[in-house]
């Protein structure tokens, strides 16, 4: 048997390789019997010969290969339609679907990618042999559908409410989703999930708050940006926490525009600040509206008004009040 599994949704990639993984043998002789091998090191000859090699005292042996046929399909892109290039040196790849189709029964083979070309001369060879599975990451018309699927498969009785909130926040991070899924759950055992818990639980939620109070002080909506930090305030967070994740989110906006000047990739952008999914796909749509002068500008406000949090005595929200307006009317006059 062969399957072939690929697709962002690594998530739900991987439970069914779970799956799979079960099916072989007893558990007590499961390890012995799964082989996994690194696609971008592997050999065809070794490869076909774990494919040939019989199960130990089980009627099944799974070998799991990760990535293989995103090299050969990239390495044959980049040398124009040939399997010529250093990744690929003979075109004895070219007949693996061949090979296999004489593999042992007991053999469970499985291929795992992610993004991979599905009309490749290759993959288009492997289809008829295999139970060909694609795992897509939601989209936005999908999103709130799949995580009201994940809660009812996690068990988690979910309002519409919060299911939004989720999706608006976290966006497709499904792995995000899933483990504060099964928090909220935990929190509100035996009850439905609110959207309250939802704005009092998820991190991401908290987040989302400080960066609208920062699009609207930047952008000059002094009402607004008032309205939304009392918010907050009146969710038990201190003036002092508000000023530091204020702060916070202009030294990344900060970093972001230096990155983005020296035309590092998005992928590693996200690494190098220790952002994914709603919190860098939102900082960097903030990056790109203020200039750099700007940015500067207000991050010293904030050291000044952390200061004299720190320093003075004056109360600390009407400090945070007087930098919240400061910050909005230069925005106007900007």
């Amino acid at each position: 048997m062969i399957y072939l599994l690929f697709g962002e949704d690594e998530l739900s990639l991987q439970e069914t390789l779970t799956s799979i993984k079960n099916d072989v043998g007893p558990d007590e002789l499961r390890d012995v019997n799964i082989t996994k091998l690194n696609g971008d090191e592997v050999k065809y000859d070794e490869l076909t010969a774990t494919c040939d090699t019989v199960p130990f005292l089980s009627d099944k042996r799974l070998v799991i290969v990760e990535g293989l046929l995103g090299r050969l399909t990239q390495a044959t892109s980049r040398a124009g339609g040939r399997d010529d290039s250093r990744q690929s040196k003979s075109s004895e790849w070219n007949g693996l679907p061949e090979r296999l189709s004489a593999m042992p029964p007991t053999t469970v083979l499985v291929f795992v990618e992610g993004r991979l070309n599905t009309n490749s001369a290759l993959v288009n060879k492997l289809r008829p042999l295999a139970d060909v599975r694609s795992f897509p990451l939601p989209g936005r018309n999908d999103l709130r559908g799949w995580i009201a699927d994940r809660a009812a498969k996690l068990r988690v009785d979910i309002e519409p409410g919060a299911v939004n909130t989720l999706a608006e926040t976290i966006g497709n991070d499904v792995r995000v989703i899933d483990m504060e899924l099964q928090k909220l759950a935990l929190y509100r055992w035996g009850g439905k999930v609110r959207q309250q818990d939802v704005e009092d639980m998820v991190s991401y939620v908290k987040e989302a708050s400080i960066f609208e109070a920062v699009d609207a002080a930047l952008g000059g909506q002094t009402g607004r940006a008032i309205q939304l930090v009392h918010n907050i305030l009146d969710a038990g967070r201190p003036p002092s926490y508000l000023i530091t994740m204020i702060a916070r989110q202009v030294r990344l906006l900060l970093l972001a525009k230096d990155l983005k000047q020296r035309r590092v990739p998005s992928v590693e952008m996200g690494q190098r600040l220790r952002l994914s999914g709603y919190p860098l796909r939102k900082t960097l749509e903030q990056e790109s509206k203020f200039p750099y002068e700007r940015l500067v500008y207000i991050h010293r406000k904030l050291l000044e008004a952390d200061l004299s949090v720190k320093t003075s005595g004056i109360d600390e929200q009407l400090v945070l009040d007087m930098l919240i307006g400061e910050l909005a009317t230069n925005a106007l006059r900007g």
